[in-house]
């Protein structure tokens, strides 16, 4: 895990550098190209007042287990839609980009913009990605025979937006669209092995949302709760071979408990009904919940899942984490059994590349599958 940490880490040392370009002539900056990395690093996560967008770049070399040795490049901004109001929190996107040895390649976008006064708030998601990738079939008896499973490349366009006004104070309301463009290539049809049906799924959806949202800042909370309840119609007059319903309620809270030590939970379910495609269903695992499972391992039309982690501060701009994490998927909920929990539980680094923007560098362990994750901002 100290090689991957390491490795990634060298991230901050390669194409930071193109970030340069952008930055008003410093005469305080030293010669040299190494030490013209350093020093922009160094000053990435100082506020400038006299930027409308104050973006910052990094890059290099990337492990992650599902993908081989890669290479990552990604920027982070910060704004405002009102640089008059010192009240209006923060507006925040994401862009990133990679490539690795076994043929992974996949670009994002991901944003948070705050309206004046608050008074709209945009989500939006983009992305687009070809991951050679396993399908262990539906439900936890599948996803249980670890070595029982299908290779094939997903290939998928994705977007997503929530968009909501004020209603009052800190509740908010709106409507929520997602599409999802996913297709099955190269699979592996080795007799007995899962497959894929259909092997190409369009889905679009749209639906209400409401939310109550009092924390201080969207990507890395201290303080605050965030309550979202969502639901997404995918009907046959949108286009989608299959129809059915996606229901998803999340709450997340986080409580200082001394000055560099803040505890955050998060606890998630999502309930799916009606003729739900395979590439649309609940699924454990990944980056955000149950680190250390395959993403899509476990999957089925019920997920329920929780996680408290510990923050730590530890000096300048380095942080650490720890959590515990535990979630089940099922058909139904009345069907979840406590003997097939999934237990997740890990260890992080945080490095803050831009202000309270944070780098992040998991290493996450199941039962029996360990993952490494490197991303931008907290995970919830």
């Amino acid at each position: 895990m100290i090689k991957y940490f390491g490795l990634l880490f060298f991230v901050l040392s390669t194409i930071a550098a193109a970030g340069q370009a952008e930055q008003p002539a410093d005469t305080s900056a030293p010669r040299g190209m190494f030490n013209g990395i350093i020093h922009y690093l160094k000053h990435t996560n100082e506020e400038k007042q006299h930027k409308k967008f104050d973006c910052s770049v990094i890059g290099g070399p990337y492990y992650a287990p599902e993908t081989s040795g890669g290479i990552v490049v990604m920027a982070a901004g910060l704004y405002k839609t009102d640089r008059t109001d010192s009240l209006l929190p923060a507006s925040s996107a994401s862009v990133y980009g990679s490539v690795s040895l076994t043929g992974f390649y996949g670009i994002g976008i991901n944003s948070n913009t705050i309206f004046p006064k608050e008074k709209f708030r945009l989500l939006a998601k983009a992305s687009f990605s070809s991951m050679p990738n396993k399908y262990w079939g539906i439900g936890y008896e599948n996803g249980h025979h670890k070595d029982d499973y299908t290779k094939y490349t997903l290939v998928t366009k994705k977007l997503s937006a929530d968009f909501s006004a004020k209603i009052a104070g800190r509740l908010f309301g709106g409507a929520s669209v997602m599409l999802n463009d996913g297709s099955a290539q190269k699979i592996d049809t080795g007799a007995g092995k899962p497959l894929m049906q259909p092997d190409h799924i369009f889905a679009f959806g749209l639906g209400p949302f409401i939310s109550f949202d009092s924390r201080d800042f969207i990507p890395n909370a201290s303080k605050g709760m965030y309550v979202r309840a969502c639901y997404r119609f995918f009907p046959s007059t949108f286009g989608n071979d299959h129809v059915f319903g996606k229901l998803e309620l999340q709450f997340d809270w986080y409580k200082r408990l001394w000055a560099t030590g803040l505890l955050a939970t998060d606890f998630y379910t999502e309930s799916n009904f009606g003729e739900v495609p395979w590439s649309l269903l609940a699924e454990a695992g990944g980056s955000n919940r149950l680190r250390g499972y395959f993403e899509g391992r476990y999957r089925d039309k019920k997920y329920v899942s929780g996680q408290v982690e510990l923050r730590q501060k530890i000096a300048g701009r380095s942080g650490a984490v720890v959590w515990i994490g535990a979630g089940n998927v099922c058909p139904a909920y009345k069907e979840i059994q406590l003997d097939q929990t999934l237990i997740s539980y890990g260890i992080g680094y945080r490095w803050e590349f831009k202000n309270r923007v944070n780098i992040r560098l998991d290493f996450g362990m199941g039962a029996d599958q360990s993952g490494f994750y490197f991303g931008i901002n907290e995970v919830f």
